[in-house]
């Protein structure tokens, strides 16, 4: 697919190379100086609250403006609240640096594009944004940090650029398997994505498997397989139907998939053969918040 200076042909797409505003915790990933920066509910020096039963990733869109999107699920939960342990994790990317220095030794950061399809980070670190997620579930879901000493549910969720990094961490991720093998399930809800991932060699990665990361492992058959197993939900806004809308992925392999995102989520849950959910939400367009104060995804986010 054509790039212009390295970046995906998008409408508008020069709004996603701003620096955005850095979280003020950080959350350590592995033993080596590795640190991601997240936004929690509650604080990271907090206990889970006491009845707390479910862990909710939220992952953020292509402006990487996690602390809203923990604001946006925080109101949406509203009276679950104090059930769920919200996490949102945010994915920086070069331009956030502002070039200046790390926030914090260690601090993990991608290109803008790359954090979406699982790329390694640009620090020393070279950490997969997908190793960063199997690791997150790793420590989050541990029975120690749980009130019950019981592992809880677990919800990973994203809109828009999350959206994209979810269908893709949803079909080639390994953290769930890990989970899986500790009695521990997990849920994915994807919203509004640009993009799909589709199970071929035809298109180059993150429209297809050509080209896919070193994190990938097996052939494009086999993660379809993986796939189409796991629980997916798809939503999309009726109303997200723009052809010129912000962030709008226009390059040749994103048109094959639609002319927008409301007409590519329709063609990929026909493509996955209607294996999963799919939710469509009357008078809801893009916006993150009002998808997550929909009373279907309330329900899948928060259990109730």
């Amino acid at each position: 697919m054509p790039e212009e200076t390295g970046r995906v042909v998008a409408v508008q797409a020069e709004v996603q190379y701003q620096p955005a505003e850095i979280a003020g915790q950080y959350v350590r990933i592995s033993a080596e100086p590795a640190v991601l920066a997240w936004y929690t509910s509650p604080s990271p020096d907090e206990p889970v609250p006491d009845g707390a039963s479910r862990l909710l990733v939220v992952v953020h869109g292509a402006l990487r403006d996690a602390g809203r999107y923990l604001e946006h699920a925080r109101a949406a939960a509203r009276e679950e609240a104090s059930g769920t342990f919200i996490v949102a994790p945010q994915f920086l990317a070069d331009v956030d640096l502002r070039g200046g220095p790390e926030p914090w030794p260690g601090t993990l950061y991608w290109d803008a594009e790359g954090w979406k399809g699982g790329g390694q980070a640009l620090g020393a670190a070279g950490l997969s944004s997908f190793t960063v997620m199997d690791r997150l579930l790793g420590q989050l879901t541990a029975a120690d940090r749980w009130p019950s000493g019981r592992p809880p549910e677990v919800v990973v969720y994203g809109n828009s650029a999350g959206g994209q990094y979810v269908n893709r961490y949803a079909a080639v991720g390994r953290g769930p398997d890990r989970l899986a093998g500790r009695g521990i399930a997990v849920r994915f809800v994807l919203s509004n994505p640009s993009t799909y991932l589709y199970f071929t060699d035809e298109y180059r990665w993150r429209y297809g498997f050509r080209d896919a990361p070193a994190y990938v492992e097996g052939d494009a058959h086999a993660n379809r397989r993986r796939y189409r197993g796991r629980d997916v939900t798809m939503v999309l806004g009726r109303e997200d139907s723009d052809n010129a809308s912000l962030l709008l992925e226009t390059g040749p392999e994103a048109m094959s998939q639609g002319a927008n995102r409301y007409e590519r989520g329709l063609n990929y849950h026909a493509y996955i053969g209607g294996r999963h959910r799919l939710i469509e939400l009357d008078g809801v367009g893009h916006a993150a918040a009002d998808v997550m104060a929909a009373t279907p995804v309330r329900e899948l986010l928060f259990g109730k």
